[in-house]
C-alpha cells in the first residue's frame, strides 16, 4: 500500500499536479489536481489503489506483483481492478497537458485515488464532508467496471447497494448430549434454518413486510436495452460455474434478475459440531451471515428494521437473538438523460466501432452513491475490463487492446466535455 501511493504521489508529480494525501479511515486517499480555473467545468476522476490478496503464489503462471505481457495482456494483481483501468486516466489527463499545456487546459481534473475501496470505503463520507470545496467536481468519472465483450463498450447506468448482517439465535449456555436432552432441548439450528426460509418464497422472491415498496422499477427504454442484451442461461452457467440456475418469478429476464432485482442470500452458517467424524450433541447457538442487494430508491436503515422486526416477530421469546449490522452501501442510479452519457456513448461508438450499449452492474461501488449526492453530479462509469479478466482471481489480467483504447476515448471525452451546457 505505501509503494502504490508512493508511486502515484511520484507520477502525479511528474506530470505537474498539486498532489497530497487525504487521512481517511485505514488507509490514506490520493489527491491530485490540475491547476484551478474558476470559468472551467471540473471532472473528478475517482479510482482505488488497493487491491484483493493474490492467494496462493502457484495459482499464478507469473508472479501477481511483476507484471507480464502474453497474448497481447498484462497480467498481475491489480492490473483491472483498478491500477490498469486508473491508469487509463491518468494517461489521458498526460495526452491533454501534452497538447494544451498545464496551464491551458480545456477543464479541471481532480484524482482521488483511495486505498479502502475493497474493505468497503469505510472512510470515504468523513474525507468528502471535510473536504467539500477541495474535492467538488461537476462531474465523476469511474473506470472499475467492464465491458459486455471484446470492442462492445457499454456505461453502467445503475448500481446495486448492499448490505450485510449477521443473525446469532442461542437457545442454551452451551451444548448438550443429543441422548440425554434429544427431545427436549430446543436446536438453535432448526429453528435459524426455519427463520431464514421464511424470508423467500419458492420463486426466490423475499417475503419481508414491505420489502418492495419502494422499489424504483427500470423504464421502458431500459427494460428494452437490458432485454436487448440477454445472454443465455447457458453463458452464465459457463460464466459462473453453475449447475443450474435458481428459480425466478414468471417474466423476469435473467439481466433484470442480476442488474435490477434486490436479492438476500446466505453467504455463511455455523451451528453445532463441523469437525471430521460425528459428536452426539444439540447446539446452544446458530448463526448466519447474510448478504442483501438493494435497488434504487430502497433505502438500507428501512430495511434492516424490516428484518429486526421479523426475526424480533418470529423467534421464540426465551431464545437470545443478536443482530449486527455491517456498514452499508446504498444503490445508484444514473440520470441518463444529462447530454454526457450521449457524449460518451458517440466517442466510445467511434473508437471501439460499435454502438454503446447502457448496463447495469449487480454489485456495488460505495463512493459513488456518497460522491455523486454530495454534489449533485452524475457518474459515468465506463468499464474497460473484460468478463473473462480474472478480477479478484489468480491470473488477474488488462487487454492492452483496452487499455489503447481506452486512453483515446477518454482523451476525446475531456478535451469535448467543455462543449456540453452545464
Amino acid at each position: 500500500m505505501e509503494k502504490a501511493r508512493e508511486f502515484l504521489v511520484r507520477l502525479f508529480n511528474s506530470l505537474g499536479l498539486e498532489t497530497r494525501l487525504i487521512p481517511s479511515a485505514v488507509h490514506p486517499a490520493v489527491f491530485a489536481q490540475t491547476p484551478h480555473q474558476t470559468e472551467l467545468p471540473t471532472i473528478l476522476i475517482y479510482g482505488h489503489y488497493d487491491v484483493q490478496p493474490p492467494g496462493a503464489p502457484s495459482q499464478w503462471v507469473s508472479p501477481p506483483w511483476e507484471p507480464t505481457v502474453r497474448k497481447d495482456r498484462i497480467y498481475a494483481r491489480g492490473s483491472s481492478d483498478n491500477k490498469g483501468q486508473l491508469l487509463i486516466h491518468i494517461l489521458s489527463a498526460q495526452e491533454l497537458i501534452n497538447k494544451f499545456g498545464l496551464h491551458k487546459l480545456p477543464l479541471n481534473i481532480k484524482f482521488y485515488i483511495e486505498g479502502e475501496e475493497e474493505i468497503g470505503s469505510p472512510g470515504i463520507k468523513k474525507v468528502f464532508s471535510d473536504n467539500l470545496d477541495l474535492l467538488s467536481a461537476d462531474y465523476l468519472i469511474i473506470s472499475d467496471t467492464e465491458m459486455l465483450a471484446p470492442n462492445q463498450p457499454a456505461i453502467d447506468i445503475s448500481l446495486r447497494g448492499v448490505m450485510d448482517l449477521e443473525i446469532e439465535i442461542q437457545t442454551a449456555s452451551h451444548d448438550v448430549h443429543s441422548g440425554q436432552f434429544g427431545g427436549l432441548a430446543p436446536n438453535p439450528a432448526f429453528i435459524l434454518s426455519q427463520l431464514l426460509s421464511g424470508m423467500k418464497n419458492g420463486h426466490d422472491k423475499i417475503t419481508l413486510p414491505g420489502f418492495y415498496q419502494d422499489v424504483k422499477g427500470l423504464s421502458a427504454n431500459e427494460r428494452e436495452d437490458f432485454y436487448r442484451l440477454e445472454p443465455s442461461p447457458d453463458d452464465l452457467l459457463k460464466e459462473g460455474h453453475l449447475y443450474y440456475l435458481s428459480a425466478a418469478e414468471p417474466g423476469i429476464t435473467l439481466n433484470q434478475r442480476r442488474w435490477s432485482e434486490p436479492t438476500l442470500d446466505i453467504t455463511g452458517l455455523e451451528s453445532g459440531y463441523t469437525g471430521q467424524g460425528s459428536k452426539t450433541i444439540i447446539p446452544h447457538d446458530a448463526s448466519a451471515k447474510i448478504s442483501i442487494r438493494l435497488v434504487p430508491n430502497q433505502n438500507p436503515e428501512k430495511i434492516y428494521q424490516q428484518i429486526v422486526t421479523y426475526f424480533q416477530k418470529n423467534t421464540p421469546k426465551r431464545c437470545c437473538l443478536r443482530i449486527i449490522l455491517y456498514p452499508s452501501v446504498p444503490p445508484y442510479k444514473a440520470p441518463t438523460s444529462h447530454p454526457i452519457y450521449s457524449l460518451a456513448k458517440q466517442i466510445l461508438k467511434n473508437v471501439f466501432g460499435n454502438p454503446t450499449v447502457f448496463t447495469g452492474q449487480g454489485g456495488s461501488i460505495g463512493s459513488v452513491p456518497v460522491i455523486t449526492q454530495f454534489f449533485n453530479i452524475p457518474c459515468l462509469l465506463i468499464g474497460f475490463g473484460l468478463p473473462d479478466d480474472n478480477v479478484h482471481a489468480p491470473n488477474e489480467h488488462l487487454s492492452l487492446e483496452n487499455f489503447s483504447k481506452g486512453i483515446s476515448a477518454m482523451t476525446l471525452l475531456y478535451a469535448q466535455i467543455p462543449t456540453l451546457t452545464r
